[in-house]
């Protein structure tokens, strides 16, 4: 075979494989983990895997092998059955139950079989302790997944250029849950200590384009200890009572003595009872480690907030941003960076000692292109990072208006995981009526012919090549999103606003009763804000309780 044949040979492999890969690792696949904890510390695991059908799997005549793949798990000792839903996902369910929380640990080599095997990376860690307590014996689960595409292994797939980096983009959009179910008695949580609404059941979900560290805790009642604990109180109570009736009877004032000795007993119960209920609280709860986790996050972690206008924006959009975050304590006004149309960037960093800046942008051109506005604020990131000579592996982004597609945009164009939260307030993902917005705009000096109002257009070219892009949405990203339904200048229509929500389950969307002009400098919102970038800093949260 000659070169030429071997290279064409390659490529038509390389069709083949590439858009299954995309099926696999796309927003496409549903892998669900349904693990329930039994009294006799048993573990039922109820594994889904389901896949959309894709019209280039029809195109290419491409076939999951799902007969195989039940093969494989009933030769692990799972039960199986087929699996579809109402939202066109097919697949299996296979079912197993473990003597005991340590066989768990064997599911690591079971998981590199079926579909989803290539999610599987080899040094993916599984450690499961135990921890013995008086009142009850904890397991804790650390697990993490690494799903960038250079961590997983693709067999005869060696990607490279362009298609490599529109794969990462398909990548952001696996998700995986985790379901950690508990009988009555039994206590889960988070790893980040025991909350109320998820004592029975809590759930997880991670993503691809990054790693994802989880920590799973189950507590369950030691048994024996309980038992000892009821026989030996029922003994104390008793013996009391006894010895409680013979002193009455002994006593020259039944009657003065029978209070005296109630006060007593009820004071030995309740002191029993109290140093049992602070026993088991203090088995159970993990809140002030937890708490110590919060600060040292808050402290140590450098994670800028890159805040961007939009059309009509000065350095001022997010000066009132900057004051109520710094009132509370929560940031710092850290730089502002002014971009020129050559691109060209000027920062004044104002604060060099707070972990948590607030970088405003400022364009030049407050009516340039999205494309443009993008450019400028990637600029104005390198910029800001190397004049501040500190590196960060997370940071955040805002944006009013415009503003919010431009900082998407520029999400939906990084190769790298970075962002890990974005909020944006009333922007026009889907555009905005333009004849609309252009009569509105006009009364304020604008030209209603500027490069931003083109792209603001629902047809331009600008946003038709940014919604062709949402499909590779990173569902790693936590967004809040607002949108403003009051006054007079409702220029944004809540479907555009929100439209987000579409093409990731992680966000939060608000619809609050301000215009498009005010709605990002109002007390609740910004309070909500807040809330939502630097009061929760931990990488990995629950995203459903019950």
């Amino acid at each position: 075979m000659s070169q030429s044949e071997v290279t064409n040979v390659k490529k038509k492999a390389l069709l083949l494989v590439f858009p299954f890969l995309f099926l696999l690792i796309g927003g496409c696949v549903r892998i669900e983990y349904d693990a329930t904890v039994h009294y006799d510390q048993s573990v039922t695991l109820e594994t889904t895997y389901a896949f959309r059908d894709h019209p280039v799997m029809k195109l290419l005549n491409l076939r999951l092998d799902w007969d195989t793949w039940k093969q494989q798990a009933n030769d692990n000792g799972y039960a199986t059955r087929d699996y579809s839903s109402e939202d066109d996902y097919e697949g299996m369910v296979l079912k197993k139950t473990f003597d005991n929380v340590d066989e768990l640990q064997n599911i690591k080599e079971e998981w590199k079989t079926g579909p989803a095997g290539i999610l599987v990376p080899p040094d993916m860690e599984f450690d499961v302790q135990k921890e013995e307590g008086i009142w009850f014996d904890s397991y804790v689960l650390n697990t993490n997944l690494d799903l960038r595409l250079d961590r997983i292994e693709l067999p005869g797939l060696n990607l490279s250029g362009s298609p490599k980096q529109l794969a990462e983009r398909y990548v952001r959009q696996a998700d995986i849950r985790f379901n950690l179910t508990v009988p009555t008695g039994v206590f889960v949580e988070d790893g980040t200590g025991l909350d109320l609404r998820s004592m029975k059941h809590v759930e997880w979900q991670v993503y691809g384009g990054r790693q994802n560290n989880m920590t799973l805790v189950a507590h369950v009642p030691n048994v024996k200890a309980w038992i000892i604990t009821v026989v030996a109180f029922v003994v104390v109570s008793l013996a009391s009572f006894f010895i409680w009736r013979k002193y009455r009877q002994n006593a020259g004032d039944p009657n003065k003595t029978s209070i005296r000795s109630r006060l007593l007993g009820v004071l030995i119960v309740v002191l029993a009872l109290s140093i049992i209920i602070v026993t088991v609280r203090e088995e159970l709860t993990t809140e002030r480690k937890a708490e110590a986790v919060r600060q040292a996050a808050q402290t140590d972690e450098f994670i800028p907030t890159f805040a961007v206008h939009g059309l009509l924006g000065t350095d001022r959009t997010f000066l009132r941003f900057s004051q109520f975050m710094e009132q509370r304590g929560l940031a710092k006004d850290g730089a502002l960076c002014t971009v020129s149309t050559e691109s060209e960037v000027d920062c004044v960093i104002n604060d060099y000692s707070s972990n948590r800046p607030i970088v405003r942008i400022e364009y030049e051109d407050a009516e340039a292109s999205l494309n443009n506005q993008t450019k400028w604020l990637n600029a104005a990131i390198e910029t800001y990072e190397a004049e501040r000579n500190k590196s960060f592996e997370r940071m955040y982004l805002i944006g009013h208006s415009m503003g919010g597609v431009a900082a998407a945009n520029y999400i939906l164009n990084q190769d790298e995981y970075l962002i890990d939260k974005f909020v944006s307030f009333d922007s026009p993902f889907a555009g905005t009526r333009l004849a609309n917005f252009g009569l509105s705009a006009s009364n304020f000096g604008v030209n209603t012919g500027s490069a931003a109002i083109r792209d603001l257009s629902p047809t331009s070219d600008g946003l038709v090549a940014f919604q062709s892009k949402l499909e590779t949405w990173p569902r790693s990203v936590q967004v809040l999103s607002f949108a403003g339904r009051g006054g007079e200048f409702n220029l944004i229509e809540p479907s555009s606003s929100l439209l987000l929500e579409d093409y990731t389950n992680n966000i939060t969307t608000e619809t609050v009763p301000y215009d498009h002009f005010s709605l990002h400098r109002k007390t609740d919102v910004l309070r909500d804000t807040g809330r939502f970038l630097y009061e929760y800093t931990n990488e990995f949260n629950p995203v459903e309780t019950n």
